[in-house]
């Protein structure tokens, strides 16, 4: 009895249509979607074997692209090692490549499945709208932060990754920093700038470091300008467009990255035995970002690089340093944290006195004063700065008028008592020595 598929039934119908006449060879042809010499090929092992001529002759054989059955065993051995524990097959096989299994990813995944070490994931259908990547490299930069068990307990510190990736071609800058803080994103943003210069535009999320939340529908009432931070005005100053994602799903490509970097990255440096965040970032940039720039970077649409020089003179640490401003004195003093610096003399200028002086916190870690468009060199006082003693003697004392003219005398009409109201004034001696006085009664009193 032969066991024949389908489509093996529906060619054996066909080839005896075209033996018994019923069909002409190029009908028969146009039918099984062959040439008129294959058709014939057919027919002709027909006659010699009967039914038996549509059947593969393969049927029942080993492949003779069959793997090794020691090479099954020892790929099996290796996916239920703990170091490989939750390994996906094609990372598994890229794995088994390095140490001379040679096992294609497609096999190594019906083994597991047949073992049970994998599990095909169900994916749920959802219908959502596919966003065309950008044309051109540079054109836009998805940025965002992953919180992750990245070294899964080797190291009591914790760490975040911060990426920026291409939207054009998915090319990759990344690094581990202690905390997802402003500083952090500056200083990649700082090192993505001088490795290519402006891109574009920079697509975030609605964190603290690139969308000022505090009051924000108070002022959007009132028709107030939208506040900026400090890197959104640092990429404005640049001419840099900072677009704001409302949701995940709009950055989809950003985090569709931290689903794979948390998958092979977490696994890869597990091998590597990375147990710091030094060695981490060596990691990336020595031997995991290089295989990704090579496996899955893509080909742009359009092969001009939309990256624009930096312009020219531009302090890129000056532009994303966090600011404060301090009040100059007269005496070419300021104060910061409870601590007074002083304006040494070669610094200083006549027209700094009550102006503001700008305090500057580099990336790079040093805390520098700008005035205007130059830099100074404060002296830190070791406390307040002297006031000015005042004179207690009234003869030393300074006129209130601050003119320098000295006080008036004791005669002088300045200091005559108040005339009553409807006396004329006199300035005879005579006069002066009867001055009208209210007494007791209403009565006059004259000074004899």
């Amino acid at each position: 009895m032969l066991t024949m598929s389908q489509r093996e039934r529906d060619r054996l119908v066909v080839v005896r249509q075209v033996v018994g006449g019923e069909l002409r060879m190029g009908e028969g042809a146009r039918r099984l979607e062959l040439s008129k010499r294959q058709m014939r090929r057919l027919v002709r092992a027909y006659e010699r074997e009967g039914d038996e001529s549509v059947i593969h002759g393969l049927r029942g054989r080993s492949s003779n692209r069959r793997l090794d059955g020691a090479l099954r065993t020892a790929a099996l051995a290796k996916a239920r090692e703990e170091l490989y524990r939750d390994f996906a097959p094609t990372l598994l096989s890229e794995h088994l490549d390095r140490e001379g299994y040679v096992v294609p990813a497609s096999t190594l995944r019906r083994w597991m499945i047949a073992e049970g070490l994998w599990t095909v994931k169900p994916r749920g259908r959802r219908h959502r709208r596919r966003r065309e990547r950008r044309a051109a490299v540079g054109e836009m930069v998805l940025m965002d932060t992953s919180i992750h068990n990245w070294l899964e307990g080797r190291s009591e510190e914790e760490i975040v990754l911060i990426a920026l990736i291409d939207d054009a071609t998915s090319r990759l800058l990344c690094r581990f920093f202690p905390r997802d803080t402003g500083a952090a994103n500056r200083r990649l943003l700082v090192e993505y700038l001088e490795r290519h210069g402006r891109m574009g535009a920079v697509y975030a999320d609605r964190a603290g470091h690139f969308r000022v939340n505090f009051r924000r529908r108070e002022r959007r009432e009132k028709d107030e300008k939208e506040a900026l931070t400090l890197i959104g005005r640092a990429l404005e100053a640049l001419d840099i467009e900072l677009i704001i994602a409302l949701s995940p799903q709009a950055k989809g490509r950003v985090e569709r990255l931290f689903g794979t970097l948390q998958d092979r990255l977490i696994k890869e440096m597990r091998v590597a035995g990375v147990s710091s965040m030094e060695e981490a970032n060596r990691f990336l940039e020595e031997t995991f970002v290089p295989f990704w720039q090579e496996r899955f970077t893509v080909a742009p649409t359009e092969p001009v690089d939309a990256h624009r020089a930096l312009p020219e003179g531009v302090d890129l640490l000056r532009i994303f340093a966090e600011t404060e401003q301090r009040v100059i004195g007269h005496d070419f003093t300021f104060r910061y944290k409870n601590r007074f610096y002083q304006i040494e003399e070669r610094d200083a200028q006549p027209k700094m006195p009550k102006s503001r002086i700008t305090l500057e916190h580099r990336l790079d870690g040093p805390l520098r004063f700008r005035w205007q468009d130059g830099y100074l060199l404060p002296t830190p006082l070791p406390g307040p700065p002297a006031k000015p003693q005042r004179c207690k003697t009234k003869a030393a004392a300074r006129p209130r008028s601050g003119t320098g003219r000295k006080p008036p005398a004791a005669d002088h009409p300045w200091r005559r008592p108040a005339v009553r109201a409807g006396r004329p004034r006199s300035t005879s001696p005579a006069s002066r020595a009867t001055l009208p006085s209210p007494g007791a009664g209403g009565e006059k009193q004259t000074k004899v």
